[in-house]
Parts: structure tokens; sequence; C-alpha cells
């Protein structure tokens, strides 16, 4: 009896959250972390490369892989906007999850390595920025090994993740032999609405943004 109800109450959980997660392509922004002022002081930075460097699969073994249908994993257009796929109680992928045309992920993540870097007292200056100062800024390179937010089904609730791991390179003591940055975010949920890819996303970035920040307070004493 017992185990017919539980059977029962998984059933009508795979039932609501297949319903509340559509099947399809779904266009959702992330809210990056705001951008804060360049310092009036500092050392000045130029990132001059933020490189997607991540690997997609058609039929990965887990889902925290990126993966994409076979007919799109070739297409750059689409894999620069992909982040996450949405999939069914038992596992079944149901869509993808793609930032808005003219978005990026590694349009985002530079939002966040800017962020990051400023909120650690150094003056960022885009590649392209006509500023002086930029002229003279030590180059700075990020190499985007992961971004993927993926949900994990559980019987009575569902939880999505998000890892991030970037490795910045450049001419500075705090980035000597390399900086990777990595973050694990997670959150449970009964059920996942398109705004809760959003809310995920975002709030990982916002933690990737404050490790890289700590890491370079902590590598320039």
């Amino acid at each position: 009896m017992l185990f017919q109800k539980l059977r029962l109450a998984a059933t009508i959980g795979c039932i609501m959250f297949l319903g509340a997660c559509a099947v399809g392509r779904s266009v959702v922004d992330i809210n990056a972390p705001s951008s804060s002022p360049n310092p009036q002081t500092g050392t000045s930075i130029r990132l001059v490369d933020v490189v997607d460097n991540r690997v997609f699969q058609v039929k990965p073994r887990s889902a925290d892989i990126p993966s994409l249908s076979d007919a799109k994993i070739g297409d750059r257009s689409i894999t620069e906007r992909a982040y996450a796929r949405k999939r069914g109680g038992f596992g079944k992928a149901l869509g993808d999850v793609l930032l808005p045309e003219g978005e990026t992920v590694a349009s985002q993540i530079k939002q966040a390595i800017t962020t990051g870097f400023r909120r650690a007292g150094y003056r960022v200056f885009d590649a392209n920025s006509t500023d002086p100062d930029a002229q003279t800024a030590i180059p700075v390179n990020a190499d985007i090994r992961k971004f993927w937010t993926w949900m994990q089904p559980g019987f009575w609730q569902v939880t999505l993740h998000n890892r991030t791991e970037v490795i910045l390179n450049g001419d500075l003591p705090a980035l000597k032999d390399g900086l990777t940055i990595e973050n694990h975010y997670s959150d449970g949920m009964q059920m996942v609405l398109d705004n809760d890819w959003t809310q995920t996303a975002s709030q990982a970035l916002v933690e990737f943004s404050d490790k890289l920040r700590d890491a370079l307070l902590l590598r320039s004493k």
C-alpha cells in the first residue's frame, strides 16, 4: 500500500514537472553581475580575448555535459548562446535553453570578469577601448572551459545546477602560471520555469565574479 502511494506521488510529480518545463527551445536571457565603475587608480588591464572553448556532445553520459540536438551541435551561432538543456523526469532531453540573439556566453562571462577585476581594484578596459590608458594596459585572456546549467530530478523536488570554469592568463603577479576560477551553484525547487534558468545562471555568475575578486585580492598580497 505504501509502495503504491509512493509510486503515485512520484508519477504526479513527474507530470507536474513535465507540465511546467515546456518542451522545445527557450530563449532566456541571463543577468550578469552589475558592472562596477573603473577605479581611479590601480593596475590597468585590457581584456583582449574571452574565448568560449566548451565542448558539446550529442548524447553525453550525464546531464552536466553541454549538449544540443544533432542538427545544431556544430553550429557556432547556436552553441555560443546555449547554456542549458531541459530534461524530463527520467532524463529525456526536452529542449535547449539559449541566450537571445546578440548575446553570447562569452559576453556574459566577460562582464562577470570585468566586475570581478574592478572590485579587486583593477582598472579594466575593453580590447577596442580608445582610452589612452588602455594602450598601455596589460593584456589578459580568458579561456571558458565550462558554463552549463542542468537539472537533477528528485523524488520531491528538482535541483538546478550550474558549473563554471574559466582560466585567466596575463602578465600579472595575480595571474602567474594562470588563474583558474571554478564555481558550482545549485538551487532546489518544485518545478522549473523559464525564469528559473535565468535565476540559476545569473546567481552562478555573481558567485563566479565574487570568487575571482577574492582570488585576485589574495594573490596580490
